[in-house]
């Protein structure tokens, strides 16, 4: 087998800011969510969390869970629109200031294994796994 000159990893963490969002609310695990909104819904009728179907305004999905994706559900379409598609999802605001956190702490433990690191967003990054696969070989 030739060396190959270089070898990259590309790792873009999907459903990212839902799953940050699942640390503080556990309870929704494996139930449809929906971030998105400029603002915090108050929960309705004794619930936990706010419904997509009490969602009124204009405002677009950041992203959604496997769950609610099954639904039809996906980043960047309308919550008004998703609302009709999945009005049981639960619904939370966005909060960029946990991805950040939670996106650094993830980089930092990367970086520690692999320090060669090109960081393309919040939830993605390239590493160059050259050093650690010195002959370049895949098998």
């Amino acid at each position: 087998m030739l060396p190959l000159p270089r070898s990259i990893a590309h790792l873009d963490m999907d459903a990212f800011f839902a799953s940050v969002e699942l640390l503080s609310a556990p309870d929704l695990r494996g139930q449809p969510v929906v971030v998105g909104g400029r603002r915090a819904l108050a929960p309705s009728h004794g619930e936990p969390h706010p419904r997509l179907r009490s969602y009124v305004g204009r405002g677009v999905i950041t992203t959604a869970t496997y769950e609610a994706r099954a639904l039809g559900v996906h980043s960047g379409m309308g919550l008004m629109k998703a609302a009709r598609l999945a009005p049981d999802a639960w619904l939370l605001p966005a909060n960029f200031d946990a991805y950040r956190e939670y996106s650094r702490r993830f980089k930092a433990a990367v970086q520690a294994l692999a320090p060669v690191m090109e960081d393309r967003g919040i939830d993605e990054i390239y590493l160059d796994l050259s050093s650690q696969n010195p002959e370049g070989r895949l098998d």
